[in-house]
């Protein structure tokens, strides 16, 4: 019986496995393949790209000048009012009443020379100088006086030999008888010889009338050159 059963199972199945085939050939219609079913599958979304922490270059800001204004006081002046003097290049601007003045001095030392000085001094030297503003000198109308008190005065004229009567007026080793602004002359002359700690007094007489005298003494040792006080 189990035989049987095994036999009938077997054709059954076989039955089963071929008889949907047979079926759809007997039809004798096109097998239709189905339409593919459209899928409506959700967009994908692309994910942002991940931003890296880069350091950019920062600009340097442009520094804010300040202007700060201070306010300083400023004491007042007081204004001089006076006569400004008119100045030219170089040159010395002198008034018609300055022209008229004696305008002469000594300048530098005096000098007493002695040939024998136990004897005393027998020459006497000393340098003018003429103001700026005074007119040029006539040194021929110049005239000199010398005296001490032990001894009358002696009037001296300028000439080109030094003698007791006569000076004479030099620009270095120039003899000259005019002397302009600005020049400095050299008068010689010859004296009587004056011992040691007398007194001298001597004048210049200009053209004009005007008189510069002045005093000078003799040292208490007297040498070959000495300067008067």
């Amino acid at each position: 019986m189990r035989k049987y059963v095994v036999i009938f199972c077997s054709v059954l199945l076989v039955a089963m496995v071929f008889f949907p085939g047979c079926t759809t050939q007997d039809t004798g219609q096109p097998v239709t393949t189905p339409a593919p079913q459209a899928v409506n599958n959700p967009p994908v979304t692309t994910p942002a790209p991940w931003v890296e922490n880069v350091q950019l270059p920062v600009a340097t800001p442009t520094p804010l000048v300040v202007y700060v204004t201070v306010t300083v006081p400023v004491p007042a002046q007081t204004m001089v009012t006076g006569p400004v003097p008119s100045h030219t290049s170089g040159a010395t601007v002198c008034r018609g009443s300055e022209q008229t003045a004696a305008g002469i001095s000594i300048t530098g030392n005096v000098y007493g020379y002695a040939s024998v000085p136990d004897a005393g001094i027998d020459e006497i030297r000393f340098t003018i100088g003429l103001d700026p503003c005074s007119p040029a000198l006539d040194l021929t109308q110049l005239q000199i006086v010398f005296s001490t008190p032990d001894a009358p005065a002696v009037p001296l004229r300028q000439g080109t030999r030094t003698s007791a009567g006569i000076f004479t007026t030099k620009i270095g080793t120039a003899k000259i008888t005019v002397q302009n602004p600005g020049d400095e002359v050299e008068i010689a002359f010859f004296v009587t010889p004056v011992p040691a700690s007398t007194r001298m007094n001597i004048e210049l007489k200009l053209p004009s009338g005007a008189t510069v005298p002045f005093t000078t003494t003799a040292p208490a040792r007297i040498t070959a050159k000495n300067i008067l006080s």
